[in-house]
């Protein structure tokens, strides 16, 4: 599989909406994850919900979104946190293009509408409303705590303001600085690059990846991250479902090989 996706406007679709298109990165039963592009003028689907939690983070341009009855004009590196049941809609009155990562956790079942439109809350079904507040948080460098030296971090989503589907967390890392060294997961990971270069190591392989670009790390996948360039890195990290309270995030692990290589029999190499 590829662990980097890069965020391209090339390789996205028109959704159909105006001036809307979107970039599918990734999708398991956790999450699905996409790069949205919208240009000046342009919008989302009107006024609907979902069965499932939403996250917007705004990387570029700017966007105006409605939260239930409320109004949000938002900047750059500004996350929108979406509950399950709150009838929302999003749109772009410039200037220019505003490009957004956007994540629905879990997703939804193949086959049920994924944006479920209303003209108003009224119409959402009592047990599909949403039991939480939708809400705006838009990054303070000013506030970021030093989880190791070199290494600052914000928390943005977890278990106890937000989502129990996702937990999200915006990072710095100074040239020089990473996180621990080769360990895995419980849960998915992945690093949403927005400046700079991380150097991710999976398993056997080494990875740069330059923004914009997201890095996925499926459960159980042997890896470390750090910065070997010259200028600040900045990322989201998402965990997906977000760890319990008694579980280890971390589990330091030995990855080597043992110099013994096999190779598989294919229809080819029996002369057929």
């Amino acid at each position: 599989m590829d662990f980097v996706r890069p965020l391209s406007e090339g390789r996205a679709f028109d959704t159909g909406y105006p001036g809307y298109h979107a970039q599918i990165l990734w999708f398991n039963e956790g999450a699905t994850m996409i790069a949205s592009y919208i240009q000046e003028g342009g919008c989302g689907p009107d006024l609907h919900y979902h069965h499932c939690d939403q996250v917007y983070f705004l990387t570029e341009g700017h966007m105006n979104v409605r939260l239930g009855e409320d109004t949000h004009s938002i900047g750059p590196n500004t996350l929108v946190f979406i509950p399950a049941g709150l009838p929302h809609c999003n749109w772009n009155d410039g200037p220019g293009t505003e490009l957004h990562f956007e994540m629905l956790a879990p997703t939804p079942v193949v086959g049920a509408p994924v944006a479920i439109p209303v003209s108003s809350a009224a119409e959402i079904p009592p047990d599909r409303r949403a039991a939480l507040e939708g809400f705006v948080l838009t990054v303070d460098p000013g506030s970021l705590l030093e989880a190791k030296p070199g290494f600052r971090i914000q928390l943005l989503i977890d278990q106890d303001n937000g989502s129990a589907n996702a937990a999200l967390m915006y990072a710095e890392v100074d040239p020089g600085g990473g996180g621990p060294g080769t360990h895995v997961h419980e849960f998915d990971q992945y690093y949403l690059v927005l400046e700079g270069t991380l150097t991710v190591e999976v398993a056997l392989h080494i990875h740069h990846v330059e923004a914009p670009a997201l890095a996925v790390l499926p459960a159980g996948v042997p890896h470390r991250q750090y910065n070997d360039g010259t200028r600040t890195e900045k990322h989201l990290s998402i965990l997906v479902p977000p760890p319990a309270p008694d579980q280890p995030w971390d589990r330091g692990v030995e990855f080597s090989t043992t110099g013994e290589d096999l190779f598989g029999i294919t229809t080819g190499s029996l002369g057929r």
